[in-house]
């Protein structure tokens, strides 16, 4: 007996690929959010594990948080100072150690530089920052890039930001960047954890932030401290980008807002969300809308330049005074 085999039309090819494209197009952004979710969940991970360091830390130091930079900050006129400081690579010139940023003194209770990282950003192309410090607005070490160093690197400038209202920076007001900056606010708990009004409500860290938002989104380029960004000109900060990002299912484009430091235009992830770590050791997402909120606070304050004016709001997930 004979079987006389029938080969696919054209037609019938073409109705199968057609149906394979359909099913791409539908599973594909089923996909991506899957592995949006997953990225997201690593950094909420990572995220909680730096708040612990960080808490850990306290634990050993009279429950207080180390300042963001080398405490002999040459950037706020403190003396004697020396380097690495925020954004100064270089290395010590008083023969001291690397490792005095903030994340360098954590270090002992990370044991691993990666879990500063988020999968959203990638590491940082510490090559390519130092080729271009210019560009970049850092100051290199002596000799320029070194392979050996990146966790000196790392632990200088990473990617985990820190929320500069629980520690402060120490620079006067008189120099213009508002009261929040002063240790000499009051009710400062200039990182000391045990003065933080609500610690399971109030920010520490932030999984993702950048040194601005141009060359260095590209080169993951973190910021190290970081405040809100909301522009709401009832809350302080409101004229000055904070540098974080919020990468997860976010929305770009360009926002208005008052002065020239309204920097969410350059953001490509404005309005997604990012993995924050809390005073009290517990993670996780939260929304743009929801983290940056300015809200009637249940005071008034006084700030400095360039606000002068009493202020009637604040932010609840970043403010640990009230």
């Amino acid at each position: 007996m004979h079987f006389s085999r029938r080969a696919f039309t054209l037609i019938e090819l073409l109705v199968v690929i057609a149906i394979i494209a359909i099913l791409a197009s539908i599973l594909f952004p089923v996909f991506a959010q899957a592995k949006d979710a997953a990225k997201k969940t690593q950094c909420i991970s990572n995220t909680k594990q730096l708040g612990l360091a960080g808490i850990m830390y306290a634990g050993d130091f009279d429950d207080t948080l180390p300042r963001h930079d080398n405490n002999g900050s040459c950037t706020y006129g403190e003396s004697p100072c020396d380097q690495p400081d925020w954004g100064d690579f270089r290395y010590p010139s008083h023969g001291g150690q690397k490792d005095v940023m903030y994340f360098g003194v954590i270090a002992p209770y990370t044991k691993n530089d990666g879990i500063g990282h988020c999968t959203s950003i990638g590491d940082t192309n510490w090559q390519t920052v130092m080729g271009n410090p210019g560009g970049f607005g850092i100051t290199p070490p002596a000799g320029g890039y070194n392979p050996n160093d990146t966790s000196y690197y790392t632990h200088t400038l990473s990617q985990m930001a820190l929320n500069e209202y629980i520690i402060d920076w120490g620079l006067p007001v008189s120099a213009g960047w508002g009261i929040w900056d002063s240790n000499n606010r009051p009710g400062a708990p200039k990182g000391r954890l045990g003065m933080i009004a609500r610690p399971a409500n109030v920010i520490m860290f932030i999984q993702e932030s950048a040194w601005d938002w141009n060359l260095s989104v590209g080169a993951g380029l973190g910021n190290g401290i970081t405040w809100p960004s909301a522009y709401d000109a009832q809350c302080d900060h409101y004229w000055q980008e904070g540098f974080t990002r919020y990468p997860h299912a976010g929305q770009s484009g360009a926002v208005s807002g008052p002065g020239p430091y309204n920097q969410e235009a350059y953001n490509p992830y404005l309005r997604g969300i990012a993995c924050f770590a809390f005073c009290d050791g517990h993670a996780k997402a939260m929304k743009f809308s929801q983290a940056e909120q300015c809200v009637v606070g249940p005071q008034p304050f006084v700030t400095g330049a360039p606000t002068t004016q009493p202020l009637q709001k604040w932010y609840p997930y970043w403010t640990p005074d009230f």
